[in-house]
C-alpha cells in the first residue's frame, strides 16, 4: 500500500495579532509598510498594523493552501501551528476550497515552544490517527545530558524537545504507519553553537523509535519527518561578474542529523534528489540554500520502493529567493499568483511530499 505523506513548516499559522519589539529596549518596531506613513501615536500605528497583518495573512494563507493542495498528500505533517482551532479554521475556510478531497482527522498537542507554535497532523478519510506527545521528556529521562549540552547551558532536567516529537500512528489498510513529527531547535543563535541541542533531539527521537520497535526497528514501517533546522549540505551563492550567482554545493563536516545516519538507522529520502534540488529554505543573509526539511524512513520502507523520490514544492516562495540567477539553476517553477518579493508567500519553507510504500512487516 502507498501512503502519500507531506511535511510543511507553514510559518506562523497563528490567530494572534503580534507586534515586533526591540529585544533590548522593548520598543515597538513598526511593520515596514506602517513605518512609511505618519501616525499620531504608537496606539494609532498599532491599530493600522493590525489591519495590515490581517490583509497580509489572507494573501499568505491562500498561498499556503495552494502549496498543500499541490502536495495532494494523504497525511500532512505541519510545523508552526498556533493551535487546533487555528488549524481547523485554516482548513475549513482556506484549504477546503482548494481541495478535491478535504481532510477529516486533525491532531495537535501543546508543546514546549515559548511562542506557542506547535507541530500538528491532518489525514484524509480512511486514515484515522492516534497521537502521543513526547514534549515532557527530559535529558535525564533518556540519559542524554552530556558535556556539549552543559556548555550550552542545558540542565539534566530540562526538556529535550524545543517543540515536540509528536508520535502519530496512522491506521492504513496494510497496517500501521508510525510517524514522528519534529521541529528542532532553530539556528538563530548560530548553527555550531546550537548544534548540541538539535543533536540531542535527534538522538532522543532515535531512542523513541528503537524503544517502540526493539529488534524489529529495521523491519517496521516508520518515518521521522519535519523541520530539523539543520542540514548535511548547503548551496553557497556567490555573485559573479556577469550578475549571475554561482552555486556551489558544500558538504558539512558535522550535522545534528548524524544520529539518524549512523549505522544506517534511517534513510533520508530527500537525499535521493540531485544535490542542486534538495534545498527547502533560503537564508538571505548568508546567500545560502539548504535542506532543513527532511523525510527519514525505516530501512524496510526504503527497500520497499527504491525509486520513491520526494517532490519539493517551491511555487509559494517569494521572489527574493534568487533561483532565476543561479548557475547551475535548479528546475524552474512558476510562482503562485500574488506572490511578492518578500511577502506575501506560502511560507519561508517548502513543503516536501513523497509516496511511502509500506513494507510487509515480519512478526
Amino acid at each position: 500500500m502507498v501512503v502519500r505523506v507531506a511535511t510543511f513548516n507553514v510559518e506562523n499559522l497563528v490567530r494572534r495579532i503580534g507586534q515586533e519589539r526591540d529585544r533590548r529596549t522593548g520598543a515597538w518596531i513598526p511593520d515596514p509598510a506602517v513605518g512609511l506613513f505618519d501616525h499620531a501615536s504608537e496606539a494609532e500605528g498599532r491599530l493600522i498594523e493590525r489591519a495590515l497583518q490581517v490583509a497580509i495573512s489572507d494573501d499568505q494563507r491562500q498561498a499556503t493552501a495552494q502549496a498543500i493542495r499541490d502536495c495532494d498528500a494523504d497525511v500532512v505533517c505541519l510545523q508552526e501551528v498556533d493551535g487546533l482551532e487555528a488549524l481547523r479554521w485554516f482548513h475549513d475556510r482556506y484549504l477546503r476550497r482548494a481541495l478535491d478531497e478535504p481532510y477529516e482527522h486533525f491532531a495537535l498537542l501543546e508543546g514546549n515552544d515559548r511562542r506557542g507554535i506547535d507541530v500538528a497532523v491532518m489525514s484524509r478519510r480512511g486514515l484515522p490517527i492516534r497521537v502521543m506527545s513526547n514534549a515532557a521528556l527530559t535529558y535525564r529521562d533518556l540519559d542524554l545530558h552530556d558535556e556539549d549540552l552543559r556548555r550550552w547551558g542545558a540542565q539534566p532536567d530540562d526538556r529535550i524537545f524545543k517543540r515536540d516529537a509528536l508520535e502519530v500512528e496512522v491506521e492504513t489498510a496494510a497496517g500501521v504507519l508510525t510517524l514522528w513529527i519534529c521541529h528542532f531547535k532553530s539556528m538563530n543563535e548560530g548553527r555550531d553553537r546550537t548544534m548540541a541541542v538539535r543533536r540531542a533531539e535527534a538522538r532522543a527521537v532515535r531512542r523513541l523509535v528503537e524503544a517502540k520497535f526493539g529488534e524489529r526497528t529495521a523491519r517496521a514501517n516508520w518515518a521521522i519527518l519535519g523541520d530539523f533546522n539543520d542540514h548535511r549540505q548547503r548551496i553557497r551563492l556567490v555573485k559573479a561578474a556577469d550578475g549571475m550567482l554561482d552555486a556551489t554545493v558544500e558538504r558539512m563536516e558535522a550535522s545534528a542529523l548524524d544520529p539518524f545516519h549512523a549505522d544506517h538507522f534511517a534513510h533520508d529520502l530527500v537525499e535521493r534528489l540531485p544535490p542542486i534540488e534538495r534545498w527547502t529554505h533560503y537564508w538571505a543573509e548568508g546567500r545560502e540554500l539548504s535542506a532543513l526539511d527532511h523525510v527519514y524512513v525505516s530501512p524496510a520502507i526504503a527497500r520497499a520502493d527504491p525509486r520513491a523520490v520526494p517532490r519539493v514544492i517551491r511555487s509559494g516562495l517569494p521572489f527574493r529567493v534568487p533561483v532565476e540567477r543561479m548557475r547551475p539553476r535548479p528546475a524552474l517553477f512558476e510562482r503562485y499568483p500574488r506572490i511578492g518579493f518578500d511577502r506575501p508567500k506560502a511560507s519561508d519553507h517548502c513543503p516536501v511530499v513523497v509516496d511511502i510504500t509500506l513494507a510487509e512487516t515480519a512478526p
